[in-house]
């Protein structure tokens, strides 16, 4: 039950987000700039809370994968949301969040063409 509570806490969290986007947007800033602001808060706060929360993890972590979370770093959260953020300014909110919601179909494609992974 907590799963699903968690997961519904997420979208609610993913929807919020995408409406002050489209807020600062309309303010008068540029995506990229959106993209820079949302990357550098993000990787000051969750850089807290690993420190915090999980400091004998991230100073034992493997460096493969670091390399790999620094991958994820980038492609999600710098591509990603630049690529979102123009999305939004672009075809709105209405239009972009369904399309953007497509991104498990996309991982389910990759992982079975890429991991080998079975869908169940």
């Amino acid at each position: 039950m907590l799963g699903v509570v968690l997961a519904i806490t997420a979208a609610c969290c993913w929807s919020v987000s995408a409406i002050l986007v489209r807020l600062g947007l309309q303010g008068g800033l540029r995506a990229s700039t959106g993209t820079f602001i949302s990357a550098i808060s993000s990787l000051l706060l969750l850089g807290v809370l690993a420190l915090t929360i999980n400091f004998d993890d991230v100073v034992n972590m493997l460096p493969l994968a670091l390399l790999w979370f620094g991958l994820v770093g980038i492609v999600n959260y710098v591509m990603g949301r630049q690529f979102n953020y123009l999305s939004i300014s672009r075809i709105g909110v209405t239009k972009s969040t369904p399309l953007f919601a497509s991104a498990p179909l996309f991982a389910m494609i990759l992982a079975v063409s890429f991991l080998r992974e079975s869908v169940n």
